[in-house]
């Protein structure tokens, strides 16, 4: 049943999307060689089109809140493994680099823990301080064959980063790669 569905979603997540707004709904996210489902934190809202000019698929943020207003929001990003990165370490390297480059000298990051999700990836988290506009992050980092895979909490201050944690970490946690081979269902013995 769950191939079905799985067939299904990538058959639909090729068509046209329209704009879509769902409190706690589930999405997938695919693109050339990989697949994957998350669903919305209790009381957050998936949306798959407020972002896309921001080179954004999907993104999350409260119910009672928006992509433009919310204090703190949650997206996706991924990043196809090249020559200069090909790791998550180089990953969190690059990403200071690029922040440090676009004027948050003081940016920094540091490793918090690593959280296994749905389908048993391991989902490396990190802290971010220090961009110029105060936000706070938490972005986890789960390795595939073919790229990293991002999920990213940002926070306006620091009372909001820690209330929405637990959130992120739901979201985190319901990764599950759909490229990955399935196990076998147990046989039911006839006793």
């Amino acid at each position: 049943m769950k191939q079905l569905l799985v067939i299904s979603g990538i058959l639909l997540s090729s068509l046209p999307l329209r704009a879509e707004r769902i409190l706690e709904g589930y999405t997938v996210v695919n693109g050339k060689g990989y697949a994957f489902e998350l669903k919305a934190p209790h009381g957050w809202v998936l949306d798959n089109e407020v972002a896309r000019d921001q080179g954004l698929n999907v993104v999350f943020y409260q119910k009672d809140s928006s992509w433009d207003n919310g204090k703190a929001v949650c997206y996706v990003r991924v990043k196809t493994l090249d020559s200069a990165v090909h790791s998550v370490d180089e990953q969190v390297k690059d990403t200071l680099k690029n922040l440090r480059g676009t004027g948050s000298s003081g940016a920094g990051a540091r490793y918090v823990k690593t959280l296994t999700t749905q389908d048993a990836s391991k989902a490396k988290v990190f802290y971010y301080s220090g961009d110029r506009f105060g936000n706070l992050e938490a972005t986890a980092y789960i390795q595939a064959k073919t790229s990293i895979h991002f999920i990213t909490l940002s926070a306006r201050d620091a009372d909001t980063f820690k209330f929405c944690l637990p959130a992120f970490e739901s979201l985190v946690t319901s990764y599950e790669d759909l490229t990955k081979p399935q196990a076998p269902e147990p046989e039911e013995s006839n006793k």
